[in-house]
């Protein structure tokens, strides 16, 4: 399975704020660089990432096609928490969202683990670069929202 492993320095931040951030449900549309839709009866405001936690979400791909995904909290941690899709457009999908102290900030890492239904030939292809793209402009997200 392909991995994709992005690290950003973000400056003057501690980590445990750079973790708290991203564990407030409220902020996931605001760090995803494509149009994200919660499903269900979900106030985001009140959303926040707990292991066990399941929800659910439309990913506008590309801004106009629709990719409903499930996913799960599998584990929280003081560093780190770790989302895995148990339904949605990939065979597999495992992210992991980690913190730890950097020269002059928090380093935040995303360390994904996926395979695509179309298999290594559907990767090499599209996935593998639309990954990069979106996870690269996550972390331009981050920098700019925790500036």
């Amino acid at each position: 399975m392909p991995t994709l492993q992005i690290t950003t320095l973000i400056p003057g931040r501690k980590p445990e704020d750079v973790l708290e951030f991203c564990l407030e449900g409220i902020n996931f549309p605001k760090i995803f660089p494509e149009r994200i839709t919660p499903l269900g009866h979900v106030d985001l405001s009140l959303l926040r990432i707990e292991a066990g936690r399941k929800f659910r979400f439309r990913h506008w791909m590309f801004n106009v096609i629709p990719m409903n995904w499930t996913v799960v909290i599998r584990e929280v941690g003081e560093m780190h928490f770790i989302d895995e899709m148990l339904k949605g457009p990939m065979r597999a999908f495992r992210h992991e969202h980690r913190v730890a102290a950097g020269e002059g900030g928090t380093l935040y890492t995303d360390r994904v683990t996926y395979s695509a239904l179309g298999g290594a030939p559907l990767e090499w292809l599209l996935v593998n670069g639309y990954m990069r793209r979106i996870f690269e402009a996550r972390h331009r997200n981050m920098l700019e929202l925790l500036k």
